[in-house]
Parts: structure tokens; C-alpha cells; sequence
């Protein structure tokens, strides 16, 4: 059976794949702007990887079964045109929660503590201890952060949370039993509430038409003038433009931002100006046993469907199957 990469994706990536997969099995791995991809795709009985699948991708993949995103996001995928040529869609989630959770984590601590500024001055010889114990500085011990969304990583959040000896807020769509609220130690409250009384926001749910522009200038209003926002989910989540206004003007202190509403961030982006924001270049879910762990899981989907089997974490499909 033949599996297209779609993308070139890191070699590093395709190799383990390849490694993973068992005799019988072809790995190609092509760009969409590659003459070769074309006639790759029409062979193909699997897409994977995390570039874009589109509905002339799809309506040119006669035998693909499976959609293998590597990541937990499926906005990359044209759903409807997969659902309607039979192409089940599947996400590696949770397999990279741990990883995206510390990232949160790193950029409200790089914040909280100031630390490209002070790692910044002290490289250009300067020394800014007493201006950094005059304030600026805070502990995350004793604070309340707000997880909009608490799936995988919302919970791994939260349990690293519980560890710093924070208050956990949470906001989702569907509340958890209340077992399962003991258990991670966190209280539910309307999405208004928790932007009122979180010290942090982090942000961790799906794209969907829904959640598109769900924080924007009238929810960015209702967050203290002290606390940070963080985005490790994707860019449009947020309305970036009302969240530069509100850094500009200081009515929130920070954010961390993994994600941009268009990556690469353009140079003209004010983000790039501002010097209480944070970016980093969609890595939350980099570590590398995070993503061990998704590619293992992608091909364990290639080789359930292979076999028959419904493939673990599936989006979509069509019918009860898909194509057998």
C-alpha cells in the first residue's frame, strides 16, 4: 500500500515513519507544488502529514481510506469534501498534550519573570537586578488561570497548574462530571466569569466556525489589566487585531503567542513591535518525545484502517466506514 506525505515535511519525520511502517507498505513524501505529487496522489491509499488537504487534492485521491493528520488540528482538511468521497479523517490527539502544556507554561513563566528582557539586557552588559526587584516580576503560586478549553492538553494544563499551587478555572462547552473535576481540581465557570477573574487566560480549543474570533475586543475587555493571555491552539481564535490594540494600550499585561493568525508572521505584523507579547513559532508541540508519539500514533491509524479497523481520535467520515 502506497502513503503520501503530504508535503516534504522534516526528513527526520519521514524517516521514522518509513521505519515504522511494516513490508508492503511505500512511504512517498511530495510538495503540492511538485509535479511529481499529482501523479503520486492518485496511487496514494493514505495521506498524511499537517499541510493543507484541499477538495482538489481529495477529489483527485480515488483510493485514499484515510487522512492521517499529525497533530491534534483538522482545520487543515476540507471535511465536507472528504465526508463526501468517503475519506475518513483522523487526528493524533493527545499525543503531543504533554509537550503543548509545558509550552504554556513556558511562555507564562518567560513573561511572569521577564526573562528575554532580562536574558537581553544582561547580554548587552547591562545589569537590571534592582529595576527587576522594584517589580514587573510575579509568582505563579496562589494565581488563578482560566484554560478555555480542557481536552488533552486543557487537562495537562491544569495538572501542571495544580503543581504551582494555582487556582484552576475552566471553560468548555461541555462540562465535566464532577468526579472528573475533583479529580483534576478545577471549577467550571462561563466563559465571561472566567475572563474576569483569571490572572492567565490560556487558550486550547479546536478551530471551528465557533470558536473562530471566540476572544475578540469584547472579551479582551473583561480580562484584568494585569493578566496575560496565551494562545498555543490556532491564531484566528483570537481576533489579532483587537489583541494588538489591547497590548498597545496596556489594557492586559501580556501574551504568548504560539500561534499567528498567518504564519509565518509577516514583517509588517505589529505583534512584532510590541514588547509585552511573546512569539514562538507554533513548536508547543516540539519535544521530541511528543513527537515520537505522534508518529507512531499516525501509523498505527494507517495500519488499523489497513486492516479493517476504525482508525483512533477520527474526525470524519462517510457512512459508518468509509471506503473499505
Amino acid at each position: 500500500m502506497n502513503v503520501l506525505y503530504v508535503g516534504s515535511g522534516p526528513s527526520e519525520y519521514v524517516d521514522v515513519m518509513r521505519h515504522l511502517l511494516p513490508d508492503g507498505f511505500c512511504l512517498w513524501a511530495e510538495e503540492s507544488e511538485s509535479p511529481q505529487f499529482w501523479a503520486r496522489i492518485v496511487e496514494a491509499d493514505f495521506l498524511v502529514g499537517f499541510k493543507p488537504v484541499t477538495e482538489e487534492m481529495i477529489q483527485s485521491a480515488s483510493r485514499v481510506k484515510l487522512i492521517q493528520v499529525i497533530g491534534a488540528g483538522h482545520n487543515a482538511v476540507d471535511l465536507a469534501a472528504a465526508a463526501k468521497a468517503g475519506i475518513l479523517v483522523a487526528t493524533t490527539g493527545g499525543a503531543n498534550a504533554v509537550s503543548v502544556a509545558e509550552h504554556i507554561f513556558a511562555l507564562i513563566l518567560a513573561l511572569y519573570r521577564r526573562i528575554p528582557y532580562a536574558h537581553g539586557t544582561v547580554k548587552m552588559g547591562g545589569w537590571p537586578q534592582l529595576e527587576l526587584y522594584r517589580g514587573g516580576i510575579f509568582d505563579l503560586s496562589g494565581k488563578t488561570i482560566g484554560l478555555l478549553g480542557l481536552g488533552h492538553i486543557g487537562q495537562a494544563a491544569a495538572r501542571i497548574a495544580r503543581g504551582f499551587g494555582m487556582r484552576v478555572l475552566y471553560y468548555r462547552r461541555n462540562r465535566l462530571a464532577a468526579d472528573e473535576e475533583r479529580s483534576l481540581g478545577v471549577g467550571y465557570t462561563p466563559l465571561d466569569d472566567l475572563l474576569q477573574q483569571a490572572d492567565i487566560v490560556s487558550v486550547q480549543v479546536p478551530l471551528t466556525p465557533d470558536t473562530t474570533h471566540l476572544i475578540g475586543r469584547e472579551q479582551l475587555s473583561l480580562m484584568k489589566r494585569s493578566a496575560l493571555l496565551i494562545n498555543t491552539a490556532r491564531g484566528t481564535i483570537v481576533d489579532e487585531k483587537a489583541l494588538v490594540e489591547c497590548l498597545s494600550e496596556r489594557r492586559i499585561a501580556g501574551a504568548g503567542l504560539d500561534v499567528s493568525a498567518e504564519e509565518p508572521i509577516p514583517p509588517e505584523s505589529l505583534l512584532l513591535q510590541l514588547d509585552n507579547v511573546i512569539l514562538t513559532p507554533h513548536v508547543g508541540g516540539a519535544g521530541q518525545e511528543s513527537v515520537q508519539r505522534t508518529l507512531e500514533e499516525s501509523v498505527a491509524n494507517i495500519l488499523r484502517v489497513a486492516s479493517g479497523e476504525k482508525p483512533h481520535n477520527m474526525v470524519s467520515a462517510a457512512g459508518s466506514a468509509g471506503r473499505g
